[in-house]
């Protein structure tokens, strides 16, 4: 522990010096006789505590204790002062220090506060590591400054990864760093920033310690593994290591490897430490057997089959763990799988826009069993809306026959879609012209266009055109010449002159005879 006392008082300030000294002689003590050489003094050597004195000339000990609070929040702070003051101790507590001390300092009152406040700076140092450790882990660190280096020194480190239930992260972290202390290992613990379920240990270590002491980081994660099955009665889910590094500017590299050899342990679900060496050489990739899979998975999904579809899943997985296939294989087996799952989401018809499929980390499940079960219940309920999607499919079928058998009524598709097939219009709308290919209210003005053409074709009798439109469903017989002409220019205007010039008696028919008889019935 570092500690500075700042008193312009000469034989207060060593009175305190020595009563520190004799608590704990390995403890570093620094001086400062006014408030400006203490200042320099925590801006250089960053001590655990300062003690300081509340009058002293420069800085007094409040502007003192408010300036480490703002620019050393994990620094602690004990005024030390002459003056029985209330309105000092309020103004001290303002900016949070640990403790008031009157002059003289009781030797008998120091100590056991020292104790107190030795165990709170190293709960708060080691947390301002973690923070500083975490940053790194995450690629946020200033790479001009990196304050790891000073407080851990150099050497080689591991990054660990522990999956486990986050209700037990509190017996995990105990378990470990236990473990690796008593392995004269310096550790650091931390949750993962994004996956509350995995337990980030930074190990640090000497060459000639790892085969000789601690016989690898297999069986010493192994045997933390075991600690916590016996304590809380479930083991870890799977753990990984990385390879080892020197610079501590890769600690997110380190990070990576060690969540890839943890996932190729859950997946494998032995439960036994893999380290990111052992992926490419006691597991292996097999292209052509994904190759093969997904194309008889889209086969199945083609025909909607759902329950071979389940079968092949985890058909596939038990493989993944029997076979050896390596993490990489697995993830781009997953993302294949989920690929295809979305394809089929997209294909069926919605009423609101499609929910994809994300493709979750394998970490959020407790066993490879899960995520199986997870991913089958997904596909299930895709076939089950892809078989009413195609039920909905022949409802426009339906449409199309009612209307071509009730085409001389008044056909609303609004009321279809709430009277007769309960759906939302604006999907019925949607839905009847993407199977179609025009609107409803263009089909129906083509259907009845096309009765009312065979009516004035093969009609024996001289009808005139308010009958032939009320017969095909035209309250307004002008407004039915009108999309009858225009029916004929738009033949016209394809190229087919010919054509629309043989069927232009019809209209002529309209326009003369008829039109007569028309314009007496009006």
């Amino acid at each position: 522990m570092r500690i500075l006392v700042a008193d312009d008082e000469f034989f207060a300030r060593k009175a305190i010096v020595q009563m520190i000294r004799d608590w704990d002689e390995s403890t570093e003590v620094m001086e400062a006789e006014n408030g400006t050489d203490a200042l320099k003094i925590i801006d250089e050597e960053i001590p655990d505590l300062v003690m300081t004195d509340i009058r002293m000339p420069g800085m007094d000990g409040i502007r003192l204790a408010a300036y480490v609070r703002e620019q050393h929040p994990s620094m602690l702070v004990t005024i030390i002062s002459g003056y029985d003051d209330f309105t000092y101790a309020r103004k001290a507590i303002q900016h949070k220090v640990e403790s008031y001390l009157l002059k003289p300092v009781d030797r008998q009152e120091l100590s056991p506060l020292l104790d107190q406040l030795k165990l709170r700076a190293a709960e708060r140092r080691e947390h301002s590591l973690e923070m500083a450790m975490s940053a790194c882990f995450y690629g946020e660190f200033d790479t001009g400054r990196l304050p790891l280096e000073a407080a851990l020194g150099r050497g080689s480190y591991q990054t660990v990864v522990f999956q486990h239930r986050p209700s037990r992260s509190k017996e995990l972290t105990a378990v470990a760093k236990e473990t690796f202390h008593k392995n004269n290992l310096q550790a650091l613990m931390l949750t993962d920033k994004f996956q509350p379920q995995l337990l980030i240990a930074w190990v640090r270590f000497e060459k000639n310690l790892e085969q000789h002491q601690l016989g690898g980081l297999h069986s010493l994660c192994d045997k933390i593994s075991r600690k916590l099955e016996h304590i809380a009665g479930e083991a870890c889910a799977a753990i990984g290591f990385s390879s080892a590094f020197k610079d501590l500017r890769q600690l997110d590299v380190s990070l990576k490897e060690a969540k890839l050899a943890a996932l190729q342990c859950f997946v494998h679900g032995h439960r036994k430490t893999v380290g990111i060496g052992q992926i490419g050489e006691d597991y292996h990739y097999d292209a052509a057997l994904i190759q093969e899979w997904t194309g008889a998975f889209t086969r199945k999904a083609a025909n909607y089959q759902a329950s071979e579809m389940a079968g092949m899943i985890r058909s596939w997985l038990d493989d993944a763990a029997s076979k050896r296939f390596s993490v990489y294989m697995v993830q781009d087996w997953l993302a294949a799988t989920v690929n295809i799952v979305n394809t089929l989401i997209g294909s069926a018809d919605h009423e609101a826009p499609p929910i994809y499929m994300e493709q979750r980390s394998l970490f959020e499940f407790g066993t490879m069993r899960e995520a199986c079960d997870e991913l089958i219940a997904k596909l299930d309920k895709v076939i089950g809306q892809l078989k009413r999607s195609e039920a909905k499919g022949d409802m426009v079928q339906d449409i199309k026959n009612f209307v071509e058998v009730h085409y001389k009524n008044r056909i609303v598709l609004e009321e279809l879609a709430k009277h007769r097939y309960y759906v939302d219009p604006s999907y019925l709308s949607r839905l009847f012209k993407r199977k179609c290919g025009t609107g409803f209210t263009q089909y129906l003005l083509s259907v009845r266009m096309e009765k009312a053409k065979k009516l004035l074709e093969t009609s024996p009798l001289e009808l005139s055109v308010a009958e032939v439109a009320s017969e095909v469903g035209f309250n307004d017989y002008s407004y039915f010449i009108q999309m009858y002409k225009k029916g004929l220019r738009r033949h016209a205007r394809k190229g087919q002159k010919r054509e629309a010039a043989q069927s232009a008696p019809e209209y002529g028919r309209i326009d003369g005879v008829r039109g007569k008889k028309a314009g007496k019935a009006a």
